[in-house]
């Protein structure tokens, strides 16, 4: 990993629990601002963990600029833990003390724990993992993906405490995501990543083999959306990656969180009707012409068309034949996309925004349920077709 760009900081190290034996199977990474009050909840559920042995797992807790008495929270339970715990407090300098330099030094040092065919895992202080989390992300790991997304919900008790209004723009939020989920999912399949599934790519619930990591040259320490940028260079690679719902964490609903850009602050803005949704919320017919699109040039990627087709799309992407050619002569078509979606103006992003959201939600249904009965009729035999 390159450390070209690293902050010049010091690390304090201290460990806790079982040694590893020898390079651990997995390594969880936990960055930590001031969370007195929740990581002992966090460290509880990784402690509960089933269908693993939990002497083959260490976790990396990088405590990111405390103040608070995380640390000494911290060592007064770390003896009892079942897994290798080390606990590295740094301060990071102006420029680096966000989120994304917090994740990145964890990941990094989580990689150093694990052998070279093994896993890095990730989630967050103010999160309580599902009791067969370890187990159910190294399951879908063991089908042939790369890297899995966990299905990430929030405290529900936590939820209650916020306004009505809020409460029922996040209602809709969730039934816009799911639906915009299906869509993508129906429109433009990709094999390992099947329906059902969900759209979230959240530092909450993240796993990657350490071979993907260090392809991808580690996470973008980007300040915000971090996560959503590790996820990114991954499709940049052709990295297959599984949105699984049987990955499951809970993770705090408070609208004074640690981390700028985060899912407080979504909630938080929810009560102004002018300030888009989640960004992987787009408007209903963005939606659909990504996918659809998306899925035909992958298609024809796959089949080696796409030169003969480049007239129509460097039209209907409204790009330059000079610039389509650059694009679809990448190495991967993940980046073949990428390029494209950066240089088209009909791929711009169009978010949906707390005054839109209601009816474009009612577009995303009959979009939704138009594909649903596409997928029913194609399904059928071909002599039952006819009949009906």
């Amino acid at each position: 990993m390159s450390a070209a760009t690293r902050p010049h900081v010091s690390v304090s190290v201290e460990s806790f629990g079982p040694a590893i034996p020898s390079q651990a199977q997995v390594a969880v990474a936990v960055p930590v601002k001031d969370e007195e009050d929740r990581i002992g909840l966090c460290l509880q559920s990784l402690a509960a963990q089933e269908d693993i042995d939990l002497r083959e797992v260490a976790v990396v807790l990088l405590l990111n600029n405390c103040s608070d008495g995380t640390l000494a929270l911290v060592r007064s339970i770390g003896p009892t833990l079942p897994f290798h715990l080390e606990v590295r407090s740094v301060e990071l300098p102006p420029g680096y003390a966000n989120a994304g330099w917090a994740r990145r030094l964890a990941m990094d040092a989580a990689l150093d724990l694990v052998r070279d065919d093994g896993v890095l895992l990730s989630t967050d202080a103010d999160t309580v993992v599902d009791g067969g989390w370890i187990a159910a992300n190294l399951q879908e790991i063991s089908k042939g993906v790369e890297a899995v997304a966990g299905y990430v919900m929030a405290n529900p008790m936590e939820l209650m405490e916020v306004g009505p209004a809020i409460l029922e723009r996040g209602a809709l939020e969730w039934e816009y995501q799911q639906l915009a989920a299906e869509l993508v999912s129906r429109v433009d399949p990709e094999p390992h990543d099947p329906w059902p599934r969900h759209n979230q790519d959240c530092g909450a619930s993240l796993a990657i083999t350490a071979v993907a990591y260090r392809r991808i040259g580690g996470l973008p320490p980007r300040p915000v959306g971090e996560d959503r940028a590790l996820f990114e260079a991954l499709r940049r690679t052709d990295g297959k990656i599984r949105h699984s719902l049987d990955v499951q964490v809970v993770t705090s609903a408070r609208i004074d969180g640690r981390a700028s850009g985060g899912l407080s602050d979504a909630i938080r803005l929810r009560g102004d009707p002018d300030h888009p949704c989640d960004e992987a919320l787009e408007v209903a017919v963005a939606t659909l012409r990504r996918a659809l699109w998306r899925g035909e040039l992958r298609r024809a990627w796959a089949s080696g068309r796409l030169e003969l087709q480049a007239k129509i799309w460097a039209d209907r992407l409204g790009v330059s034949a000079e610039a389509f050619h650059d694009s679809v002569h990448q190495l991967s078509f993940g980046q073949a996309w990428a390029q494209l979606e950066a240089l088209s103006p009909r791929l711009a992003r169009q978010l949906v925004t707390g005054a839109e959201l209601k009816r474009e939600l009612r577009r995303i249904r009959r979009l939704v349920e138009a594909v649903r009965a596409h997928d029913r009729a194609t399904s059928l035999p071909r002599q039952r077709r006819i009949a009906v």
